[in-house]
This record gives structure tokens, C-alpha cells and sequence, in this order.
């Protein structure tokens, strides 16, 4: 099945661990984050966790892929890294820096550096904001222009996403989905950012403009020298513009590594179970109960619905292992499917 054609610049792929003398721009470990929920008939109150264990890095000027299903855990990651939600426990080094010990005073500063493009760009916008003010607000939020040149900062980045110059003086509801997206995305660029969180950017949007918004992510990541982490769902958009991939499921990360190297020999089953799927032009594994429903309690959360499970694999959860140069997976029986292999 063809799909959008995606613009992907040539490079080498880069390394997982950078020189001595270069940080990292992110860098989380052991990320973790619980929601409260009350169950049973007396309301007794317990907890979900959204975030288990969360650990991964992004060198500068490079895209990781966050992927997985609904509720894996994707955007909660991308809100604790913002610390627009509070994370429980771990670290979020950006630039060497972790922001989990900030007060938010001192946090500020950063916010400036680190901005997100969401998912809705028909909620994500104030509707009785002008364009202008809306990618001009956090140019006054920060007081970091004057008026006059907040205007013309203003122009420069309608034009640097592809919107006509009186764009500034109309409302959103004047626009369509995909020149909605380019005033969110003028919105985060507004305050020269280093690291853009893009939250599932084009789910919203026509499969029609879908390419032309992506295009551009990737036009502004050369010629600004951004680094990304793109939630997404789409296994065919995460291969053609990704760098590194880290395929979440039940809120933990199951496999992470270079991305041609998992599309080309992935060694969890659930990667396996995806990347087929979008082979075939489906969003999900042809069973479903291969994948969704509730996940293992104890060991593997995976468990339940996968085709290669042990005894041992209900026992314990498998850690986040290398299983291939520069490939981790938490499996036990890492590689590719053996038919022969009798299930659990």
C-alpha cells in the first residue's frame, strides 16, 4: 500500500552515545508517573501507572520516535519531559540540566528552549485570538521583543511556515486543518526553541496534507538544527523520518534503537505486531486480542497476547536489554518469530 511521499534528507545514523565532550540535548531516566483512580463499589482508591521505568536519549539535531497504541504511555513521556504534568520520579536532563529539581522560576527559562505542536489544531488554538496574537503570544509571555519588532518577528514566521503575510489580522476559523497545524507549529518556533515535542502532528488532518506538514517539520529541523521527539501511531511516517524509535507499550518501553535497525529485524513481538500491521495498511495486528485488553499484572504486560510466551515470562518482567548492536528489548525470547515454538 503507497502512502504520503515524505522529503528525508541523507544522513548517517547517528550514535546512541555521544563523545565525551557533547551532552546529549535530552536525556531521561527512569521516568515514572501514576494517576489515582478509585474502583469498586466503596470507591476504594488505587493508582494506574501511565509511565513505568522510562529511559531514553536524543542527540541534538535528531528525531526518537515515541509509538504504540492509545494509552501506552506516549503522552503523558512528552508532558512530564515539559513538565506540563508532574513526573512522580526519574530525571529529564536537558542540556545537562535536570529539570525534575527546578522550582518553577527557575524552570522558566527552559520553557523558552522546549515547546510542543499538539495533536488538535482546532483546540489547540484560542479562536477569539488573531493569528498574530496567537504566534506573537509567547514572544509577550516572555517579554523577549518590543512591540514593533514582536510584529515583525511575527511576519517572519507566517512566512517561515508557508502563510500569506495577512494571515496575522484573520481568526482560526478562517483556515483550514493543515494551515491551522502551520500556526501552531509559527507558534512554537516563536522563541527560537532547540527541542520541539510534536504530538501526534497530523493525525488530525487529511491524509491529503498530512505529507505537507511533516515536509515542513523536517525543512525547519535542517535549516534550524532542531531536535524532535515525535508521538505518533503511524509506523509508515515514524520509518520515513525518524532516527531513532522507541516503541512503547502498557507505559513501558518494550524495544529502542536505531530506526532502520528495528523496521529491519525487530526483536519484540509487539514491534513485530505493528510494524506488519502498517505493512498491511491496518493501524492495528490483524487479532486484536493479540494487543489490546488489559495487560499481564505481573510479569511481562505483554504476556497475556503474546504468541512466544513462557512460563517465565508470566513470572517476572524482562528487563530493557541489548538484543542486537545498539537494539534493546525487554523479551525474553528476542528474534524472530518461531512458529515451531510452542505457546506458554
Amino acid at each position: 500500500m503507497s502512502g504520503p511521499t515524505f522529503r528525508r534528507r541523507s544522513r548517517s545514523i547517528p550514535r546512541e552515545v555521544e563523545g565525551p565532550d557533547e551532552t546529549p540535548l535530552l536525556e531521561v531516566r527512569a521516568l515514572r508517573k501514576t494517576f489515582p483512580v478509585h474502583t469498586g463499589i466503596f470507591g476504594e482508591r488505587g493508582e494506574v501507572v501511565a509511565v513505568h521505568d522510562v529511559s531514553f536519549t536524543i542527540p541534538r539535531g535528531t528525531t526518537l520516535a515515541l509509538v504504540g497504541e492509545s494509552g501506552s504511555g506516549k503522552s503523558t513521556t512528552a508532558r512530564c519531559i515539559l513538565r506540563l504534568i508532574e513526573p512522580d520520579a526519574g530525571q529529564i536532563l536537558f542540556e545537562g540540566t535536570d529539570l525534575v529539581q527546578l522550582s518553577a522560576r527557575q524552570l522558566r527559562p527552559y520553557r523558552e528552549r522546549m515547546q510542543i505542536v499538539f495533536q488538535d489544531p482546532f483546540s489547540s488554538l484560542d479562536p477569539r485570538m488573531t493569528v498574530g496574537q496567537i504566534v506573537g503570544e509567547p514572544l509577550q509571555v516572555h517579554r523577549v521583543l518590543r512591540a514593533t519588532a514582536q510584529r515583525a518577528r511575527v511576519a517572519e514566521l507566517l512566512a517561515m511556515v508557508g502563510l500569506p503575510p495577512d494571515a496575522t489580522h484573520r481568526f482560526p476559523h478562517e483556515f483550514s486543518g493543515g494551515q491551522r497545524q502551520r500556526i501552531g507549529i509559527a507558534r512554537a518556533l516563536a522563541l527560537e526553541p532547540r527541542f520541539l515535542i510534536a504530538d501526534e502532528p497530523v493525525s488530525a488532518l487529511d491524509l491529503s496534507i498530512r505529507a505537507q506538514i511533516i515536509n515542513l517539520l523536517l525543512e525547519l529541523q535542517e535549516r534550524l538544527g532542531l531536535t524532535y521527539l515525535l508521538i505518533a501511531h503511524d509506523l509508515l511516517l515514524v520509518r520515513a523520518v525518524s532516527d531513532w524509535v522507541a516503541v512503547m507499550y502498557a507505559g513501558r518501553i518494550v524495544e529502542y534503537g536505531p530506526t532502520a535497525a528495528v523496521y529491519a529485524s525487530p526483536q519484540h513481538p509487539y514491534t513485530q505486531a505493528l510494524i506488519a500491521a502498517s505493512l498491511d495498511g491496518r493501524t492495528a495486528p490483524e487479532s486484536e486480542t493479540a494487543v489490546f485488553g488489559p495487560f499481564a499484572s505481573t510479569g511481562c504486560p505483554f504476556a497475556p497476547r503474546c504468541p512466544r510466551a513462557q512460563p517465565r515470562c508470566r513470572d517476572a518482567e524482562p528487563p530493557l536489554e541489548e538484543q542486537a548492536p545498539g537494539q534493546r528489548a525487554a523479551c525474553y525470547f528476542p528474534g524472530a518469530l518461531d512458529p515451531t515454538r510452542p505457546a506458554g
